[in-house]
């Protein structure tokens, strides 16, 4: 082995540890701004290993404080280890590989009340989840699906492409699974009476909801009369 090649092989480890210590330890706000100009922050204190930012998303605000984990770059991968708060509070744990990324969540909290996230209008009761697990191939299928969300129930609505669903929700549980490469979550009452929607989000990034007519029978004045499982409701539209 010749000098000049021992020489850069000594130095090259040494450079890119300093660019792996100055980019983990540089500004959290530049670093964000630069990986995404039109990312809505609203301020960012920290570094990128260790830091918080306030998000501005759909005229509501989101504070996430995380801890990045740089060992996983030797793995051509990225690690994130995150506690978010706002309309949906829960800490989170994202991985992300060449190949898929993961998403495991724990101490999921949404209060009762508005809820615009969702869209105008939109009103959801008290939500509970211990820990809920999700995986994906990059821009493809889903991998991985599982917990559950559960509720004592309370007002719901919400506007599907003009059709407002308002209605006070029984006790009940939002299961998750996959099926098919599909991501599918299924409103069920707690008492055991059967489903009430279901909420499909497909490998091709389309997002579908289903109402059966279990969960319309639940709203003021209704005076349907068909089978409780039959699907009364689907829209479907691209997620964005």
């Amino acid at each position: 082995m010749s000098r000049r090649l021992r020489t850069v092989l000594f130095i090259l480890p040494v450079v890119l540890v300093g660019m792996l210590s100055l980019l983990v330890h540089a500004p959290g706000e530049r670093v964000l701004r630069w990986l995404q100009p039109s990312l809505p922050v609203q301020a960012v204190s920290g570094s990128l290993a260790t830091g918080e930012a306030i998000l501005q998303l759909r005229q509501q605000g989101w504070h996430v404080a995380w801890d990045w984990q740089p060992a996983r770059l030797l793995l051509l991968g990225l690690g994130v280890e995150a506690r978010v708060q706002g309309p949906l509070q829960a800490d989170a744990a994202y991985q992300r590989g060449p190949l898929s990324w993961r998403l495991a969540l724990s101490g999921v909290s949404i209060p009762a009340g508005p809820a615009e996230w969702l869209g105008p209008g939109a009103v959801l009761p008290g939500w509970q989840g211990d820990a809920l697990v999700f995986s994906r191939r990059h821009g493809g299928a889903w991998r991985r699906g599982e917990g559950e969300l559960r509720t004592t129930g309370g007002p719901f609505r919400l506007d599907m492409q003009g059709q407002v669903q308002a209605l006070v929700l029984p006790p009940a549980l939002w299961r998750w699974r996959v099926v098919d490469g599909n991501l599918v979550g299924e409103l069920s009452q707690r008492a055991g009476n059967g489903a009430l929607a279901t909420v499909t989000l497909t490998a091709d990034n389309r997002i579908q909801w289903q109402l059966r007519e279990r969960l319309l029978q639940l709203k003021p004045g209704y005076a349907g009369r068909n089978n409780p499982d039959l699907v009364v409701l689907t829209v479907s539209e691209p997620l964005r």
